[in-house]
């Protein structure tokens, strides 16, 4: 799973420095921005939603600390990162899971991303099991799906998805917002679990929200038009049971 940070620094050069420590010694680190004082940080933080922030203490316009008292809620981990040793007991108190000691040591830093993973990661399963608790209590129209992308897990109301297409182990996701996912599972497993919520496989590639069907089109052996104008193929193996079905929706 890669790990969306930003490196906060008035430094260029440190900056620099901790971007090619990254580079080169943990690439499971994604760096997706840079800034060099709190309020470049906040108009960023607006922009993008990074797993962890390495945070420079000492800052003209304010410190890190100030930064994270301006900050209602904090969704990422802190590393903070200073040249002065006395900052470490005032890091720890503001919750950071590490702080790192200019210049920077390449065990220390590898130590410190190795424990921001193992919480980002768990934080992402704890949401998980929330949503699985939750969707127990909620009506089925409001019922959520996990989809495990590659860097979070993001829920998605199922009966927003229009329809889902194989390509191997993988499943593209169609949403009715024009939002497509692709996810590392196989379309056989998402028809077990939506076989209860009016879903359809009408071919081995394809699965999908019988409630988002546009049209049935009889011409060119016959396919499904979706509401996203997505054209759907109906297999020969599978026209009868499917046409059946959609008797049944049309009524």
């Amino acid at each position: 799973m890669s790990i969306k940070c930003i490196i906060v620094d008035d430094e260029p050069k440190s900056r620099r420095n901790l971007r090619d420590l990254l580079n080169e010694y943990c690439t499971q680190v994604e760096i997706v921005g840079e800034a060099a004082s709190a309020a470049e940080t906040l108009k960023l933080l607006k922009k993008v939603q990074p797993d962890l922030l390495f945070l420079d203490i000492e800052m003209p316009g304010g410190s890190g600390f100030d930064l994270l008292k301006s900050i209602n809620e904090q969704q990422f981990e802190v590393v903070f990162v200073t040249a002065f040793d006395k900052y470490g007991i005032q890091a720890i108190k503001f919750c950071a899971i590490d702080y790192l000691l200019k210049p920077i040591d390449i065990f220390e830093l590898s130590k410190a991303v190795d424990k921001a993973t193992d919480q980002i990661n768990r934080k992402i399963e704890n949401r998980r099991l929330a949503e699985l608790v939750a969707n127990i209590d909620r009506p089925d129209d409001e019922k959520r799906l996990a989809l495990p992308l590659a860097d979070k897990v993001e829920f998605v109301m199922i009966n927003r998805i229009v329809r889902m297409e194989a390509d191997g182990n993988y499943t593209h996701i169609y949403m009715d917002d024009k939002k497509a996912y692709m996810v590392c599972k196989t379309l056989k497993e998402y028809q077990e679990i939506l076989v209860s919520y009016d879903f359809l496989r009408t071919h081995q590639s394809h699965l999908i929200n019988c409630r988002k069907i546009a049209a049935y089109v009889k011409i060119d052996g016959g396919y499904i038009l979706m509401d996203d104008g997505g054209n759907v193929p109906i297999s020969r193996q599978r026209r009868e049971e499917v046409l059946k079905l959609l008797k049944i929706f049309a009524h």
